[in-house]
């Protein structure tokens, strides 16, 4: 069930993680010459990027977020898999139906609180104190993550459980 990316992924989902991976990507390098022209300004004494620092932890938390997404997709992110590891068949095919939706439900429920603090931030109108971003925008990161994994780990769920329920018993399973 933990199968190569390749080998689960349809074509449908291949080009969007690919251009997540690559947003990602360029953020990233924007980041680091946001950093550069930043400590350049900051040492030289020749100008100042006010809100160079805020940009960079929001471009971060985002840049996480995003990432998290396509490694719950890739199947690539941290678990614990010493049990996993353990089992085999149809019983390790279970277990990893229920990890998944497991994490479908805590990321589900940290994206309906995530969506209700945004909302609540937006209702405010509370923005960032060096670029006077709107601060629902850097929390919306965590929403868009945490409802990103959800819902990859339920589609997840479901075509794994799917394989598991069209998979013949094995006689091992019979005995």
């Amino acid at each position: 069930m933990n199968a190569p990316v390749a080998e689960w992924q349809p074509v449908k989902v291949a080009a969007p993680l690919a251009a997540l991976r690559a947003l990602a990507g360029l953020v990233l390098v924007a980041m680091v010459a946001v950093n550069v022209a930043n400590a350049v300004a900051r040492y030289s004494g020749a100008y100042v990027l006010v809100g160079a620092d805020e940009l960079l932890v929001f471009s971060m938390v985002w840049m996480v977020m995003v990432g998290a997404v396509v490694a719950v997709a890739e199947r690539s992110h941290l678990n614990l898999d010493l049990l996993p590891l353990r089992l085999k068949g149809r019983a390790r095919a279970a277990l990893l139906v229920f990890q998944e939706l497991v994490m479908a439900a805590a990321c589900g429920y940290a994206a309906f609180q995530s969506l209700m603090f945004t909302l609540k931030i937006g209702r405010l109108g509370q923005t960032s104190m060096g670029l006077g971003v709107p601060m629902a925008l850097p929390h919306a990161a965590l929403l868009f993550g945490f409802a990103g994994m959800a819902i990859v780990a339920l589609i997840l769920a479901f075509r794994d459980a799917a394989s598991l329920v069209a998979a013949p018993a094995s006689a091992e399973a019979r005995r």
